[in-house]
């Protein structure tokens, strides 16, 4: 079977040029030239812990020190300032009263784990950050590459918690209530109207219908296609739950593979890209427990529709629910028709790797 690569063509975005992985989303439009407090989501209305700050207190300390979290007080070294950037929409963030200090991503690498640290001003991509309100003054800082910025331990106030970039989740460590700080009240957008990058979750998969195979069957036989079992008449019902098969040119063995822009994750279409197809892979109830089965549904806006794609070379992939887990052969000790497909943990198994074959070209998709 031949292999099937890609052509990546660039694009030209609203503002610059965006990495492969990134898609856009809605930034927000913020005051500027008030003093600001930071408080991470954990702790707020919680307790008074929480807050950005430069480490020591006190004076303002040197270039390169991380920002991290702690209990508020009066230093001047928890109060920030947003500034317009040269880039429309993205913020420029100074720290106490030394107007040539900034907020900067360190060494200019957006890395997961790189930290968030002071720099004197330069004007660069690392100093600019697009802040994206979830509600009732509750954000995400997002950083040029769809990086957001969250704590190193998840979850925790505990002082001195590292603050430092990660890929966009969904988690509560990754969220900042920005706060005026004379009233400590969370301050709301003027408007929103930015755009922002989205971190893509996972290897990136071109749109399109694809025949999934598993890895069991995949240069062994004919068989292991998933597919969505019964009659014609009985494909796409809501509830049919997802199984395995020898591949022949029913529509029920298609998928149409598509990246949602606004969370960085996948749908799977069922019957291919098929008029009028509004049914899509789903875990059953939306749970992520051991022997969830998958199943075709309406679609909606639950997290148990969405999924990512981790390839683990040569075109062997795992199939990644954003909920845990990986999809998986109920059996895992054949590829029989009619084996089940169902949420497992992750691990090192056969059953729990896929083939995505082309529905055009024939051949397997290879990043």
């Amino acid at each position: 079977m031949k292999i099937f690569k890609p052509i990546i063509i660039s694009a030209i975005t609203f503002f610059m040029t965006l990495s492969a992985n990134a898609q856009p989303s809605i930034g927000s439009v913020l005051p500027t030239g008030k003093k600001i407090l930071i408080q991470s989501a954990v702790s707020f209305g919680r307790n008074n812990e929480g807050f950005w700050e430069k480490p020591g207190g006190g004076a303002m300390a040197s270039k390169g020190d991380n920002i991290r979290i702690w209990t508020l007080d009066g230093a001047e070294t928890k109060r920030f300032t947003l500034l317009n950037s040269s880039r429309k929409g993205w913020y420029e963030i100074t720290i106490g009263e030394n107007p040539n200090a900034r907020i900067d991503v360190s060494g200019g690498k957006f890395n997961n784990g790189t930290n968030i640290q002071i720099w004197e001003k330069n004007g660069t991509d690392s100093q600019k950050f697009l802040f994206k309100h979830l509600g009732d003054g509750r954000y995400k800082i997002y950083t040029k590459d769809g990086k957001i910025v969250n704590l190193q331990t998840p979850n925790s106030s505990k002082n001195g918690n590292n603050v430092q970039l990660w890929s966009d989740n969904q988690d509560l460590h990754s969220e900042w209530y920005i706060l005026d700080a004379a009233t400590r009240k969370p301050i709301l957008p003027v408007k929103t109207t930015v755009t922002a990058p989205v971190q893509l979750h996972g290897t990136p998969v071109p749109n399109g219908s694809y025949y999934i195979q598993s890895a069991m069957s995949y240069h062994r036989s004919n068989k292991g296609f998933m597919e969505l079992p019964g009659k014609p008449s009985e494909y796409y019902r809501k509830g049919n739950q997802l199984g395995i098969w020898t591949k022949d040119t029913n529509p029920n063995k298609l998928f149409y593979i598509k990246k949602n822009r606004e969370t960085g994750y996948y749908k799977l279409y069922c019957g291919g890209k098929r008029i009028g197809a509004d049914l899509v892979v789903d875990l059953k109830a939306g749970k992520a427990v051991k022997g969830t089965p998958a199943h075709s549904w309406s679609i909606h806006s639950g997290q148990g529709q969405d999924f990512f794609f981790q390839h683990l070379g040569g075109g062997r992939f795992k199939i990644c629910p954003r909920t845990g887990g990986v999809l998986c052969l109920k059996d895992n000790k054949n590829d029989n028709n009619g084996n089940k497909v169902h949420v497992w943990d992750d691990h090192n198994a056969i059953s729990t790797e896929w083939y995505l074959i082309n529905k055009e070209t024939g051949e397997i998709f290879i990043p």
